[in-house]
């Protein structure tokens, strides 16, 4: 049997059969999340999530003149653009659309995009063949444990990942005693950043997520409130990968049932508008 038959929404059938049974509510509430949904947007999508301030995408990328382009002379180690494969000696022809023959030209689209664009198409030239990469300014860390987008305060740098994320947890503590939830959402998932394997981080953004999700659906905010659902129910699916207190098992299905709760008003009013 191979490997894809043995997945079933990327964990094995015997943990989703567990964790069926560990919260029977969960599912019927993610179908009904689910056509809620759609039956107000037309559509199921994933957005960005609240991001801190953008820096560039070539940040740590060190470049020369080239006859062909620019030339890459160095990656900074860990940055955004060796995650993306970026390497020494590759020779920039392509971004964003735009054609690149010169330093003024690389600089001069490099400033443009800053703080405007969180992902770029970039095309390079290695070993004399054209090859397309992907800068994007999202977490590697967050994106791989958990599918969701968001932009961390790259500035902000800890050499021990634990102490970063204790200090991301006490400024989103902070945040929700203001009563900030989108403020105290962006700083848990820059913990999240630092560990991404925190399942009670996770739980909080899950719940974080839901929270602001219902504030944009009431104010009117389609678009971003079904964004934040998505980025909800993503973390809380893979959550069940993770082992599960009862009392967090039954935050998540009061969480679920509070949301499902504002999408069907959410679609009544928008059924009488019609």
């Amino acid at each position: 049997m191979g490997y894809r038959s043995q997945l079933v929404d990327g964990r094995r059938p015997e943990r989703q059969a567990r964790c069926r049974s560990m919260c029977p509510g969960y599912w019927p509430l993610v179908t009904g999340i689910v056509f809620c949904c759609v039956l107000v947007t037309g559509h199921w999508s994933l957005a960005t999530a609240f991001g801190a301030q953008r820096p560039s995408l070539f940040r740590g990328v060190v470049v020369a003149d080239s006859p062909l382009g620019v030339r890459v002379v160095s990656v900074e180690e860990s940055s955004q653009a060796s995650l993306a494969d970026l390497r020494p000696d590759d020779v920039i022809i392509r971004i964003h659309g735009q054609e690149v023959h010169s330093l003024d030209e690389f600089a001069t689209l490099s400033t443009a995009l800053k703080g405007r664009t969180v992902e770029a198409d970039v095309l390079v030239f290695r070993n004399g063949n054209p090859h397309e990469l992907l800068l994007h300014l999202y977490s590697y860390p967050i994106l791989r444990e958990w599918g969701v987008e968001f932009v961390p305060d790259h500035d902000v740098r800890f050499a021990e990942p634990r102490v970063g994320l204790d200090y991301w947890r006490r400024l989103g503590r902070g945040f929700e005693q203001a009563g900030k939830p989108a403020e105290a959402l962006d700083a848990y998932l820059n913990g999240l950043h630092n560990v991404p394997t925190d399942a009670a981080t996770a739980l909080t953004v899950s719940r974080l997520f839901s929270t602001v999700s219902q504030q944009r659906l009431k104010d009117g905010a389609l678009a971003e409130g079904i964004a934040s659902l998505n980025n909800a129910v993503l973390v809380m699916r893979k959550l069940f990968d993770y082992p599960l207190s009862s009392e967090e098992l039954q935050a998540i299905k009061q969480q679920l049932e509070e949301t499902l709760r504002t999408l069907r008003q959410v679609s009544e009013k928008a059924s009488k508008r019609r």
